[in-house]
């Protein structure tokens, strides 16, 4: 058996995509609620960088009970997503006026 055939199919923990998360556990897409492992597993990301994403994160905190809304999730990374996208656009735009300014012809 060469490497390749010994690599377990599982992809390391913080390693998964979200897909792969809800493939795994599919009664995630019809939760209320992820604790931050599994959000992390639905992002794609690490529980580590999630925890560090927690203070932007909509939560619900009662003890050392830590719940993250499957819809204020969604809704922050629509939100994020749209202003990743206003930045891109403004970036590039200050780049083609500084190339081609208006009004020097």
């Amino acid at each position: 058996m060469n490497r390749a055939d010994q690599r377990s199919p599982i992809p390391p923990q913080g390693h998964s995509n979200g897909r792969d998360a809800l493939e795994r556990h599919p009664q995630l897409s019809e939760r209320l609620a992820l604790r931050p492992k599994e959000a992390a597993e639905a992002l794609g990301i690490s529980e580590r960088t999630l925890r560090q994403l927690l203070p932007e994160l909509p939560t619900v905190r009662r003890g050392n009970i830590i719940l993250v809304p499957v819809a204020g999730l969604r809704e922050w990374l629509r939100a994020e997503s749209e202003a990743e996208k206003d930045r891109t656009e403004k970036v590039v735009t200050e780049i083609l006026e500084a190339v081609h300014p208006r009004g020097k012809d």
